[in-house]
């Protein structure tokens, strides 16, 4: 038998006319699924509370209101879209465990914000299922972006599909993207839907003009908008392309007043009715239709006007976190050099742009303008925003650009070589962006949050002081070493433990270090994970040998004494301590001492 002309000819034209495109969508998904998995749930930008925010709809059937949420400022749609997915998942048990061994001052290890548990393992179940759901719904949303990069880019470029190849690759491959497409957070919405924005803002400028065009720009800029406010400066972009639009078509001052007031309409009444209400609730709420006092709230502010240092701090970080770059993950600093070198190409060929303008084609001149003031806008409003806030230096802010971003620097790549390379051009940055975003997960990423070595015997018999204290017959102390023999106020005391389980454990237990003066006070403490921070015992198996290293710092105030090292476990939120068991296995209370810590003052 033979197939019906014309039955599902178009499904396999379309696939065959953009197989590039379906390959690097199926690499996207394949590669953004599994830096999902690799990177553990809530280490990425502000995750805890993006996934908290969910769950407060999911649970509550409600907005949350003033401070009940960290990221409450934030406009609904992602999280509205996450509660849809995720509102049947039980997430009763959720639970932060803050790793009390992370500095937020001290760039040192360990890199995680939080202690994970075998709670999160697979296969996924509760409120990790619902978390991984959620990271899933990032990835199609990622997913999306490149599509419509590819789309923008063979608009503006009809007769250069290389040109949308390469532009949708490297945005797919970019290892930064791929790590926020992998995680919660509304980013990926706003991206996404700004994305969408363009290639319709590309298509009107092409000649797509009816009313439908119009009100479908209208429709997503004010989704955007509900996914993330800062979209609104989108806008200025619609005018504009109204403007354009009533000039191009020149119908007289009358019929374009007319047809312009149709088309602005059009997106007011997508605004009004999409959006309008989030302003009126913030009115109402707080006295300001942005929210403006709950997004200060929620925010560290800057104390201080901005310096031509802290611009240089912003450049660095943005140009760092374009590539890949999060709290423990960063290349090396000559490959964030090497790097410099495709965007210094990138520039001489946007620069000679003019001398070859033959390349571009009708029309692409005046939609390149409008992608490149986009840009500006984005990047521009980072200012007063770092102005405003700390912790700006993050690419990602910048993502709703991003499509004109990838295209303008293939372009200035392409203006580099012959006109008859580029399908060649295309495929190579395609390949060397492939062979990063699969490198940077496996070289990066893994590292920063992989569990302590496993020792054995041979291991343990250079371990300066040995010693045996069991808690419980779960977990003993077989050694551990000091990084000195006296200390001074304002200094880091390290103690190296070696821990042996002595049975699979299936319980988060904790470690209570205090330094306590004879008179019987703390001088300090500290409360967490055995394995400092790194692999919490409920992961242990019975024979497990496990290093780790514990710092606390010496009060500036110490007095000169010799203060008790004293240690007793218990388990995640209970005050049940563990006893502590002689070689006879008889309780000897639930603290013990393991040795003295001589403070001299200065």
């Amino acid at each position: 038998m033979t197939a019906e002309p014309g039955r599902g000819g178009w499904l396999k034209g379309a696939l065959g006319n953009n197989r590039a495109l379906v390959v690097i969508l199926v690499l996207f998904v394949f590669l953004a699924t599994a830096y999902s998995v690799i990177v553990p749930l809530g280490e990425a930008p502000d995750e805890v509370p993006h996934f908290t925010y969910v769950r407060y709809i999911a649970e509550h059937g409600r907005l949350p209101v003033g401070a009940e949420e960290h990221e409450g400022f934030q406009p609904p749609l992602y999280y509205l879209i996450g509660a849809a997915a995720t509102f049947s998942i039980d997430t009763s048990e959720f639970t932060v465990r803050a790793n009390g061994d992370y500095s937020f001052t001290d760039d040192l290890p360990p890199f995680n914000l939080l202690l994970h548990t075998t709670q999160e393992s697979f296969p996924y179940r509760g409120w990790a299922l619902a978390w991984h759901l959620l990271r899933l719904l990032s990835v199609l949303m990622g997913a999306t972006t490149v599509w419509a990069t590819y789309w923008i880019a063979r608009e503006v470029f009809p007769g250069e599909k290389y040109i949308a190849v390469g532009a949708a690759a490297f945005n797919a491959f970019l290892p930064q993207f791929l790590f926020i497409s992998g995680v919660i957070n509304n980013d990926n919405l706003a991206a996404c839907l700004s994305a969408l924005m363009l290639l319709v803002t590309v298509k009107i400028l092409r000649g797509s003009r009816g009313y439908r065009h119009f009100l479908l720009l209208g429709t997503l800029t004010a989704l955007g908008v509900m996914a993330k406010a800062s979209v609104i400066n989108f806008y200025a972009i619609v005018l504009l392309v109204v403007g354009i639009v009533l000039w191009q078509e020149r119908r007289g001052l009358g019929a374009s007043l007319r047809r312009g007031l149709v088309l602005l309409s059009l997106s007011g009444l997508s605004f009004l009715l999409l959006s309008g209400w989030w302003f009126v609730r913030n009115q109402i709420l707080y006295g300001d239709p942005l929210g403006w006092g709950l997004v200060l709230a929620a925010n560290a502010l800057r104390e201080a006007p901005l310096t031509l240092g802290d611009i240089q701090w912003l450049i660095w970080g943005l140009y760092r976190s374009f590539w890949y770059r999060w709290i423990g993950i960063e290349l090396e600093l000559g490959f964030y050099a090497l790097l410099v070198l495709p965007c210094l190409l990138a520039l001489v060929g946007l620069v000679i742009l003019p001398w070859h303008r033959e390349r571009l084609g009708p029309g692409a001149p005046l939609i390149l303008s409008v992608l490149g003031l986009y840009f500006l806008m984005v990047a521009g409003s980072l200012i007063p925003w770092t102005a405003t806030v700390q912790g700006t230096d993050q690419a990602r802010l910048l993502y709703p650009a991003l499509p004109a971003i990838v295209i303008f620097m293939f372009l200035g790549w392409a203006l580099l070589v012959r006109r008859e390379w580029g399908n060649y051009l295309a495929y190579g940055v395609a390949g060397a962006m492939l062979l990063f975003a699969v490198v940077a997960p496996l070289r990066y990423t893994k590292p920063t949050y992989a569990p302590p070595p496993i020792l054995t015997g041979e291991d343990l018999a250079q371990v300066e002081n040995p010693v045996e204290i069991n808690f419980g017959d779960q977990i003993k102390l077989v050694g551990y070493e000091l990084n000195g023999e006296e200390w001074h106020p304002g200094e880091d005391l390290y103690v190296t433990m070696y821990w042996e389980a002595l049975e699979d454990l299936d319980e988060d237990l904790w470690l209570l270090f205090r330094l306590v003066h004879r008179r019987g006070y703390d001088l300090t403490f500290k409360d967490g994970c055995p394995s400092g921070g790194r692999y919490t015992t409920d992961h242990w198996k019975k024979g497990d040998v496990i290093p780790s290293v514990h710092r606390l710092r010496i009060p500036d105030d110490a007095d000169d004494h010799p203060y008790r090292l004293t240690l007793s476990m218990h388990p995640f939120e209970s005050e049940e301590w563990l006893p502590i068991l002689n070689e006879q296995g008889e309780d000897t209370g639930d603290i013990v001492i393991l040795t003295l810590i001589p403070v001299m003052e200065d």
